[in-house]
């Protein structure tokens, strides 16, 4: 009899213990992370929930990027859901070219920007060999996540003779509950101030900090407390600016450098709760 209650006792034990990790797993399965990729002087974010992702930018170097993404990216998952490419200058599409060799890609969302460049054609090459679906970014496009989270692009300029492609760049805003991520590209502050739906938790400063984006009109408009820079240690442009610095603290902003942090990592839990900053 005894022998028997221990059998139960350990069954029970089993079950119960099957069920807490299924919930572990499942809750965390419905967080959201956001991390913006030390790629070097360049742009990439990388947006996770479960085994969903989508690619913002790719940084300048395939090598780098896959490095950052076999971080991130458990080994058995080879599937990105969506990729975008903001705009079609190398610092943000180098490292793409290899993802899309790397990765199942089911969509790439890109500008009406047409580049002549060697690492345009050939992104545009492994698209069409490998027969992704391409899009062109539209005001108002929508992906969303399966717990709610969705990403919509606020400004995708498709008129005007700008040889500057970053004038064009897609701007995205990543809403998950009260928590927000206003994501810039390398729009100039000619195309910034036009923006609308702008107001944000989170600001990826535009252009790596170039002292041409990012004034003090912007970042009144967006209300933003945190800004992230995405720019490359000891860069030979000098991003970011000290006039950017100067202006995210004139609005008391937190300030956060991929070229002196790495990785940058936002984990929002739950959508009534503030996204957590992760320490590397």
């Amino acid at each position: 009899m005894q022998r028997r209650k221990l059998i139960y006792s350990g069954i029970l034990i089993g079950i119960i213990l099957v069920v807490v990790f299924g919930l572990i797993i499942f809750f965390d399965s419905q967080k959201i992370v956001i991390t913006f990729l030390d790629v070097g002087q360049g742009d990439s974010i990388l947006i996770s929930q479960g085994s969903n992702q989508v690619l913002i930018d790719g940084g300048p170097s395939g090598q780098i990027l896959m490095e950052r993404l076999g971080k991130y990216i458990p080994f058995w998952d080879r599937k990105i859901e969506a990729v975008i490419a903001t705009h079609p200058d190398q610092d943000h599409i180098g490292g793409l070219v290899v993802a899309l060799r790397n990765y199942k890609v089911d969509m790439i969302m890109e500008n009406s920007r047409i580049a002549e460049s060697k690492v345009y054609k050939n992104l545009k090459n492994v698209i069409d060999e490998k027969e992704i679906n391409k899009i062109d970014a539209e005001v108002g496009t929508k992906i969303k996540f399966p717990n709610g989270a969705k990403l919509e692009v606020i400004y995708a300029k498709k008129d005007g003779s700008s040889k500057n492609n970053n004038s064009k760049s897609i701007v995205s805003k990543l809403i998950f509950g009260q928590n927000s991520f206003l994501l810039t590209g390398d729009i100039p502050d000619s195309e910034e101030n036009k923006l609308s739906n702008t107001k944000a938790t989170v600001l990826k400063v535009s252009h790596h900090g170039s002292k041409n984006s990012t004034t003090e009109n912007f970042l009144d408009k967006t209300k933003a407390k945190t800004a992230i820079i995405s720019a490359g240690k000891n860069n030979r442009y000098g991003h970011p600016a000290d006039e950017v610095l100067e202006r995210l603290e004139k609005f008391k902003m937190s300030i956060f450098r991929t070229d002196e942090l790495g990785d940058i990592q936002f984990v929002c839990q739950r959508p009534k709760e503030d996204c957590q900053l992760v320490e590397n």
